[in-house]
């Protein structure tokens, strides 16, 4: 598992790399086609693809590094994308989404370190989702808040879910067809004791 996960993470690092040195050579056969795809990218604009997140946990917490914290997500942007002088420099204004999981071992870490009395049930996939709004500024900086849901199961087969607020900034690299994004993610409030620190890294295919 541990293979699986750092060859997914090498290949979501340097995905966009590849597919961005096929795209400039073929500009470089058409400069007319460089033209239209600036002109073309703004506008509303969808963005999904996949990430890795690493949950750190809170501030007082055990931040040493485990590979159980590792987990899987998927990412969404919905939203507007404005640009000046045809360049890719624009800011967008949109939703953002995302839809993961995290292991039992970090759920029982983090209630453990709260104080709480929960046992969760050994599962590997406790799915979790946030939605946000926000901006991107000059199509680069990350800004965005919203809601989140992290959901659990306990020993005894009760099914229910912890509400916290969310809130995430990063940083966006263009690749045209291909973003990567590295973000940090603050769950914090409402049904959380304390702060929660997860970072995440992935890419973001343009539709």
């Amino acid at each position: 598992m541990k293979i699986t996960k750092l060859s997914l993470l090498i290949a979501i690092i340097f995905l966009p790399f590849i597919l961005l040195s096929q795209e400039d050579t073929s500009k470089e056969n058409d400069g007319k086609e460089i033209k239209e795809k600036r002109v073309r990218d703004h506008g509303l604009i969808l963005l999904l693809g996949p990430a890795l997140n690493y949950h750190y946990g809170p501030k007082g917490g055990d931040t040493a590094y485990n590979n159980n914290k590792i987990s899987f997500q998927m990412d969404g942007q919905f939203g507007f994308l404005s640009t000046r002088h045809n360049t890719n420099r624009g800011n967008f204004l949109g939703v953002f989404g995302s839809f993961g999981s995290i292991s039992s071992d970090v759920l029982q870490e983090v209630a453990d370190h709260a104080g709480t009395e929960i046992q969760f049930k050994q599962k590997q996939f406790n799915q979790f989702y946030s939605v946000e709004a926000g901006m991107i500024v000059f199509n680069f900086i990350r800004l965005s808040g919203g809601l989140g849901r992290q959901f659990y199961e306990d020993i005894a087969n009760n099914i229910s879910s912890i509400n916290y607020f969310s809130i995430t900034g990063g940083l966006n690299f263009n690749f045209g067809a291909v973003n990567l994004g590295v973000n940090a993610n603050l769950l914090t409030g409402d049904d959380l004791a304390e702060n929660q620190l997860r970072f995440s890294t992935g890419i973001l295919i343009k539709f």
